[in-house]
Formats: structure tokens, C-alpha cells, sequence
């Protein structure tokens, strides 16, 4: 048992910044009681120890007094997508089990609409007459101004993004989220005035765990509601702002802006949530960005391996070594170790990784578990990660991997971004669609195919091609490749 890590830093570093929403820094202290009055408003409006209290906000002030009020109530969160409609959520609430959802004015109209809703509680002040409003409630604060942490309980409820199927629900506990935090620091360092902006969801595992490391680090986080290139910006060069967590798109919306040097402040860019294109990793390496590739997964309570900038510019596109407590394999289909450079499934051994998923059998203390992801390890101990195995296409028993031909047409000028998938058909099984976003949109679709054809065989060619204004993506930015097979289909496209 330890104590609960907000009231911790309350007293370590009362007048310590602690979150910075807009103009406004809360301090550790404020932060503390400001967490105290919001778990008593709570507990008033009837939220009961042990149960699981589902979240449907966006970034906002009320959702970091949820995380830091979880263990002072005793209760589990399910953090839910407030981009997900009413009957996506009525899933994942029933699987979490959910007696109360918490919102906000913006989600409130879907947490109504969802059919199995439970009791609704709304942050913000509105007059209804099936809600209560916690806004007006009042409780002892007192007797939620601290608590103590059991590192083997289940803390949150993230549902994975479902971008290839149906969204599980990963059970993650206090302890995973402590050695994730831990292991971080070891690899990417802690200074006393680090300042992390987050434009993560918080309901997405990079932008809670950038709430939870910087709680126990004693440092300052930037809440931002959402991604605003131009605002992140000027923040970036106005405020000092030493960590940032993107996604390749973020990244690529980031350099975009006038004048896009890299910041005065900043020691360190997290990029993560999906494979950043060669080319996007080398236009922020020449422009001075100190770019660290990571990757992570949900059910791994987010980073796993982590290359720093110098060794970016080394092997830009390597995602480094594993992190320390964190052990990587690269296996075959028999499960058998593949050799330095060849491909295989990642397999993750750790004690980040979640106690399991909702309804399916716990982990194993020791147990290796496979993420999904297809890579590989080189001869330094390096992992690549290629791309999901599930996004793999076989078309006429030929495997193709969508990464790789991905690479190819970004390569062509006129290519902004792709997201390349496989589409059913009859004859071949699968045959390979592109979704393309121009950036010269006088360049022809045959054009482009000429491009392809003298860089790759001739079974890897996009048979199916659209051109799209911008690729859909979940929250955190990765592609939704079952929208664009949709798109594709829909489409007939040649």
C-alpha cells in the first residue's frame, strides 16, 4: 500500500504547478482539495466504493478530478470516447458494468441516449429533471483528502480503439500505471520544471498516463481540450513547454505552421499511436525537432520500447529498445524466436501490461502477450514495428504488408498522406485499396500508379484507389481502416 499520489505531492510540492488549463495553474495544493470537494460532491450524489464509475468528458478540469478522485472514493473509472455514438457506448457500458456516467453539458444529450444508460451525473449546471446536478451538491471533503493505493487494484477501464474490430475493454491497476511511470523516467529523464502539454484524450491511455506520470513526478501538465495546431504552436514558443506527445498526424500539422523551428523550451517529442512516415521523421529531424519514437499499446498502459533523438537520427524509424522491467520477443506463427531482421509477431512481457481483459481470464504474472503488431527485432536489439497483423492483406495467397506500400506512394510529391487496406473480393481474397490525400490535386490517380509500378510488384499495386480529402481516424489518430475499406467499396473505385 502506498499513499494516494496527489495528496502525496501535496504535501512534497504544495505550491508546485500542477495543471495548467488555458491561463489558469492550479497547484498541487489546489489541485488536492480541489480533487477532495469533487470526490465529496460525488459521494453525495451517490457513488459507492467498489463499484465502476464510467467518464464521458473531454479534456477538461473535471475529468483530472475524476482520475485523482478515483482512489480516494474507491472506485474503478471506465473511461468511455466522446466521439462514440449512444448505441457504440451501450457495449462498453453494459461490459463495464457501470452504475453512474459522469458528463458534461456536450456529452450529456448521448449519455441520455444511451439505452442501458445508468444514473446520469452532469458537471456542468442544466436544468433537467432525470439528472442529478453535482454541481450544487456538498460533502465532507474532509474525509476525501487522502487515501491509501493497493498497487495490485484495477484503477481504469480503457476500452481499446477498435479500429479493426470491437473495442475490449483492458482492465489496467494502479501498479501497471506505477512501473509505466517509473520506466519512463528512466528512459526519457525528469527534470523539477518539466512542463508536459497534453492534447491526448485522457480517455485514450496517452493522455491518462501523462496526467498520472506527471502526479508522481511532482511536475506540471498543460491540458489542452483538443489538438489546435496554430494554438499548440504559439504555445510551444511562448510558454515553457518541455515534453510533448503527438501522433504522426499532430506532428505533421505541427510543421505545417508558419515558421515551425523547433521550440525554445522543448527537450522532448513523444511520438506515438501509429508508424510515423520516413518522410514526416526526416522533415522534423532537418528542422532540429527532438523527435523520440515510442511505441505502446492500451493493454501495456502505454509505453513499451522508446528511441531518444540521437538514436532517431541514427535509425529513424526504429521504435529503440524495450524499456527497463519491459522484455520483447519477435516470434514466428510456431511461436519460435525469428532471427535479427526477419519478421514476426511482437510479443510484450511486463509489469505495465493489464491484469486483463473485461470478461476473459486474467494474465499471468509472467505471461508474454502478443499485441497484434507485426516487427522486428535487429541486430542491436532494436524493434521495428511494421503494422498491425490484422491490417495484413492476402491477396492470392500472397501476403502484403500495407506499410510497405504506404511508404512507396508517400514517396510520390503529390501524396500527402495514404492509408493503404485491403478490400474483399472474390477471385484474389483480398486486393489492395488506397485512400490518398493530394497535396497537388491537378496530379491524376494513373499518375501516381505509374509511380508505384516502377517501385513495387506488381501483386502489391493498389488495384482500388480514392481520393479523399483527409483519412478518417479515431481520437488518437490512427487510421480507421474499416472506414476506408467503406469508403473504398462504396466508392467502386478502379
Amino acid at each position: 500500500m502506498m499513499r494516494d499520489w496527489l495528496s502525496a505531492q501535496a504535501l512534497a510540492r504544495p505550491d508546485g504547478a500542477a495543471l495548467i488549463i488555458g491561463a489558469a495553474t492550479l497547484t498541487y495544493r489546489a489541485l488536492h482539495e480541489r480533487t477532495a470537494a469533487f470526490a465529496a460532491r460525488l459521494a453525495a450524489a451517490g457513488v459507492e466504493r467498489g463499484t465502476v464509475v464510467g467518464v464521458l468528458l473531454s479534456n477538461r478540469l473535471e475529468a483530472a478530478l475524476a482520475v485523482h478522485a478515483a482512489p480516494r472514493l474507491g472506485v474503478t473509472l471506465a473511461l468511455f470516447n466522446t466521439r462514440l455514438t449512444p448505441v457504440e457506448l451501450d457495449g462498453q457500458v453494459r461490459a463495464a458494468e457501470c452504475r453512474v456516467l459522469v458528463c458534461e453539458r456536450d456529452t450529456l444529450p448521448t449519455a441520455l441516449a444511451i439505452p442501458s444508460a445508468p444514473r446520469v451525473l452532469c458537471v456542468d449546471p442544466v436544468n433537467d429533471q432525470r439528472l442529478t446536478p453535482i454541481n450544487r451538491l456538498s460533502g465532507d471533503s474532509a474525509a476525501y483528502r487522502e487515501s491509501d493505493i493497493d498497487l495490485g487494484a484495477p484503477f481504469a477501464i480503457i476500452f481499446t480503439s477498435g479500429t479493426t474490430g470491437m473495442p475490449r475493454g483492458a482492465v489496467l491497476t494502479y501498479g501497471a500505471f506505477f512501473a509505466s511511470a517509473m520506466a519512463s523516467a528512466y528512459r526519457i529523464g525528469v527534470l523539477p520544471h518539466d512542463r508536459w502539454l497534453c492534447a491526448l484524450p485522457i480517455y485514450h491511455v496517452g493522455g491518462l498516463s501523462i496526467l498520472l506520470r506527471s502526479c508522481l513526478y511532482g511536475t506540471a501538465v498543460d491540458l489542452w481540450q483538443r489538438f489546435d495546431a496554430p494554438a499548440i504552436m504559439e504555445r510551444l514558443r511562448s510558454a515553457p513547454v518541455t515534453l510533448l506527445s503527438l501522433v504522426p498526424t499532430m506532428l505533421y500539422r505541427l510543421l505545417e505552421q508558419p515558421g515551425a523551428a523547433p521550440p525554445p523550451y522543448l527537450r522532448l517529442v513523444l511520438l506515438g499511436g501509429a508508424a510515423a512516415p520516413p518522410d514526416l521523421l526526416e522533415r522534423a529531424l532537418r528542422a532540429g525537432w527532438p523527435i523520440a519514437t515510442t511505441y505502446g499499446l492500451t493493454e501495456a498502459a502505454s509505453q513499451v520500447a522508446t528511441a531518444l533523438p540521437e538514436e532517431v537520427r541514427r535509425k529513424p524509424g526504429s521504435v529503440g529498445r524495450p524499456l527497463i522491467f519491459s522484455r520483447v520477443r519477435v516470434v514466428d506463427e510456431q511461436g519460435r524466436d525469428q532471427p535479427p531482421g526477419v519478421y514476426g509477431d511482437i510479443l510484450v512481457q511486463s509489469p505495465t501490461l493489464m491484469r486483463g481483459y473485461l470478461g476473459a481470464a486474467p494474465l499471468d504474472a509472467d505471461a508474454w502477450f502478443p499485441t497484434g503488431d507485426i516487427g522486428y527485432l535487429d541486430a542491436d536489439g532494436d524493434l521495428w514495428v511494421v503494422q498491425r497483423r490484422s491490417d495484413l492483406i492476402i491477396s492470392g495467397g500472397e501476403n502484403i504488408y500495407p506499410a510497405e506500400v504506404e511508404q512507396v506512394l508517400r514517396q510520390h510529391p503529390a501524396v500527402a498522406d495514404v492509408a493503404v487496406v485491403g478490400v474483399p473480393s472474390v477471385e484474389w481474397g483480398q486486393q489492395v485499396g488506397a485512400a490518398i490525400v493530394l497535396r497537388d490535386p491537378t496530379v491524376s490517380v494513373e499518375e501516381i500508379l505509374a509511380f508505384s509500378r516502377t517501385r513495387l510488384a506488381r501483386y502489391k499495386q493498389p488495384r482500388l484507389v480514392r481520393v479523399v480529402d483527409e483519412l478518417p481516424r479515431t481520437a488518437s489518430g490512427k487510421v480507421l481502416r474499416a472506414a476506408v475499406v467503406e469508403l473504398l467499396q462504396i466508392a467502386g473505385c478502379k
